[in-house]
């Protein structure tokens, strides 16, 4: 049966298949319990004083609605270019909501420059002010008073603003102000202010913009009045100038008579163009024949040649009728034959009259399209003439008319200006007023001493679970199994000073002490086994640094195998001897160290208490060493062997010396006494890998100061170990 506090270090943990063993954790927990719940019992009573000592703040909120379409009286924001809508615009608006001149007028109106919490300057100073005044350590010239005033105005408006905070409603034209302060009624009073600030604010400067506007409007409207005068008067001079009544009528009568000149000036020019081609026919000499001359086009077109060719025809039918009646030389055919030959002679005649007069009517038509052309050049010049004129008068008049709707539009803005500049429109509104909190929103004092509980316990069981990681030792039997590769032959529990009635080497013999007793036999039993087949069993007891107990534990064994068989307690620790004084042996009695420098016999060292013999140090030899290596030694060893059934032998510890590497070749077995949660596993396993090459028969470990009160990882306690005393109880 075993039993060892804290046995289990965090890697372990996380060992095999890197799963996280809750039980282990929970042990890890467990063994620092206390210690745990101390720390966090301290840091939630500190948090708790320190929350109990801050001053309480305060939060109002006042709500304001921002517009985004303002009810305009006179529309003067188009000539600001304000735009009223958009996220823009009430962004804009939440940052003049925590803007310095809306502050200023909060601290001006409530006088916070007064106020202890906003003016660091009127508060009282700590005792060490002075020391802090560097300025009159160089003895630098103070500011002035006006200076002193700037600051101290910017300072308190500073740590107002840090007491404001803006919180616009998602989605909504609603922005809620909250102020914090250590006064209540205060915090109520500025959040109502900074609304009732923004609101004035914005009102002068609308009224300052709109006073701007007229001012500058009216300037605008004495130019605009100067240049109309200048365009009405260059008009009218104009018109004087060119001596304009009706200009339209006057176009008008130019424009008709350009176009009758223009009709007579082609007809002309089509009539000149067969004359000209007559004449030139004529001149030319192409026409021979009275055939040459009955082709021309103006014979051919002419109404009486027509007329005469329709005769001619007419008679020469009659002719043609009467030929095949009459004879050539019948009156009626001689008639006939006249009159087609005077008909004839007349179209000749009307021809060769026709001919002359279109040679007369080609100089005629050719003085006409002259006569014309000039007419028609002149009429045009006179209608562009005319034409220039009305561009002029048109430009001139629509200038007048651009001044005039101008002046009339600035004239009739100023009017409705400067009769609406007293009635102002707010762009907000206050929805709810602050009021007076009841309850401080600072410090939670339950969240914080919550929190700090919390925080504690975490930080405590990291440290906790730290110094798991960083413990680098032996402080479980599985430790022992794992990280040296030894059987456990036994653990001692850890005992309280104040529980120890008697020497702790003869604790054994405490009836009172049955953990204690039950753990000594578990160690008897278990070196028992392991020398089963040897008749006399000699065993040694070492440890690995001093203190560790290995010296008790050599004594209270030795005193569990006297009951068993005849024992004897050897000590071999010749430098910081311990057995004598532990069992009440007087101080100069002859021991081992006599004995083996030939001085004593072995009946004067062999010393009878508690039911085992005893053979003490003796007189302290400065050569320890070397005793022990003597065949002497040896040789003592075996005879004390024949004499007992048990003997053990208490050895010094083998990182010190290397006594006990020269004593255990002479032993059947070697106990390790190992203290849990002290040495070093790295100086553990060099000493046990010293024993070992010094082939020792090394049989079991023994790890002692195990706290009885904490679980192992087995699940055993040393309550086990007190089967004995409630037997006894029962019994």
């Amino acid at each position: 049966m075993s039993s060892e506090p804290k046995h289990t270090a965090l890697p372990k943990m996380l060992q095999g298949d890197d799963v996280i063993s809750l039980r282990e954790i929970v042990h890890v927990l467990l063994s620092y319990r206390w210690a745990i719940a101390g720390f966090t019992f301290a840091v939630t009573l500190l948090a708790t004083l320190v929350v109990f000592t801050m001053t309480p703040i305060y939060q109002a909120t006042a709500v304001l609605q921002i517009e985004q379409e303002q009810a305009k009286v006179v529309s003067i924001e188009e000539m600001y270019g304000i735009d009223g809508g958009g996220d823009s615009y009430l962004n804009t608006q939440f940052e003049v909501l925590k803007s310095r001149s809306v502050l200023e007028k909060v601290v001006n109106k409530l006088n916070l420059t007064n106020d202890p919490e906003f003016n660091p300057a009127v508060r009282e100073k700590p005792w060490y002010a002075g020391l802090l005044n560097w300025r009159g350590w160089f003895g630098l010239e103070q500011p002035s008073d006006e200076d002193e005033q700037e600051r101290i105005l910017r300072d308190t408006i500073n740590v107002l603003d840090e007491h404001v905070r803006i919180e616009p409603v998602k989605k909504t034209q609603i922005v809620r102000i909250h102020v914090t302060s250590e006064n209540p009624k205060m915090a109520a009073r500025i959040a109502n202010a900074i609304a009732n600030a923004y609101i004035e604010s914005y009102m002068e400067a609308k009224l300052s913009l709109t006073l701007s506007a007229t001012g500058w409007m009216q300037g605008r409207l004495t130019e605009l009045s100067e240049k109309l005068r200048e365009a009405e008067v260059t008009l009218q001079d104009y018109r004087e100038q060119e001596d304009l009544v009706d200009l339209e009528g006057v176009l008008t009568i130019s424009s008709n008579e350009l176009k009758a000149l223009t009709e007579s000036l082609v007809e002309v020019r089509r009539k000149l163009a067969i004359s000209e081609n007559i004449n030139r026919q004529l001149k030319s000499g192409a026409l021979k024949t009275a055939q040459d001359y009955e082709s021309l086009q103006a014979v051919l077109v002419h109404p009486l040649i027509q007329g005469l060719k329709q005769e001619e025809a007419k008679v020469q039918r009659q002719v043609m009728d009467m030929s095949r009646r009459y004879g050539p030389k019948h009156p009626k055919m001689i008639s006939a034959r006249s009159e087609l030959q005077s008909i004839q002679q007349n179209i000749r005649d009307q021809i060769r009259n026709i001919v002359e007069g279109v040679q007369r009517d080609y100089e005629i038509d050719k003085a006409n399209e002259r006569s014309l052309s000039e007419a028609v050049a002149a009429a045009k010049k006179q209608v562009q003439q005319i034409n220039r004129k009305q561009f002029r008068l048109r430009a001139l008049e629509r200038e007048v008319r651009t001044n005039k709707d101008l002046y009339d539009a600035f004239f009739k803005r100023i009017q409705e200006t400067s009769a609406t500049s007293d009635l102002q429109t707010a762009n907000a509104r206050i929805v709810d007023q602050a009021f007076t909190p009841k309850v401080p929103v600072k410090p939670k004092k339950k969240l914080i001493i919550v929190l700090s509980a919390l925080l504690g316990l975490m930080l405590s069981s990291g440290v906790a679970f730290l110094l798991e990681m960083l413990n680098n030792t032996i402080r479980s039997t599985r430790d022992v199994e794992d990280k040296l590769n030894l059987p456990v032959l036994g653990v001692l529990p850890k005992l309280n000073e104040g529980e120890v009635s008697g020497k702790v080497q003869k604790l054994f013999l405490d009836k009172s002490q049955h953990g204690f007793g039950e753990a000594v036999r578990t160690i008897r039993t278990s070196v028992n086994l392991t020398a089963l087949d040897k008749d006399h069993r000699l065993f040694a007891v070492t440890s690995t640094m001093p203190g560790e107990g290995k010296s008790s534990t050599a004594a209270n064994l030795a005193l569990s195998l006297g009951q068993l068989g005849k024992t004897l307690l050897i000590d071999c620790d010749l430098r910081r001897p311990t057995v004598g004084k532990s069992f009440d042996i007087k101080g100069g009695s002859a021991g081992l160290a006599n004995l083996l420098a030939g001085t004593a016999e072995k009946v004067d060292c062999l010393h009878h208490s508690d039911g085992i013999d005893i053979i003490p140090c003796g007189q302290v030899p400065p050569n320890p060493q070397e005793l022990l290596a003597t065949n002497a030694f040896a040789q003592l060893i075996e005879s004390l062997k024949q004499d007992y059934d048990y003997v053990v032998i208490d050895c010094p510890p083998v990182q010190s010396v290397s006594d006990a590497l020269m004593i255990s070749r002479l032993c059947d077995g070697l106990l390790y006494v190992i203290e849990a949660g002290r040495a070093q596993i790295g100086a553990i396993q060099n000493t046990v890998g010293r024993l070992l090459q010094a082939q020792a028969p090394l049989t079991g470990v023994v790890l002692n100061k195990i706290d009885p009160t904490r679980k192992d990882a087995y699940g055993y306690s040393q309550g086990y170990y007190d089967y004995e005393g409630y037997h006894s109880k029962e019994g």
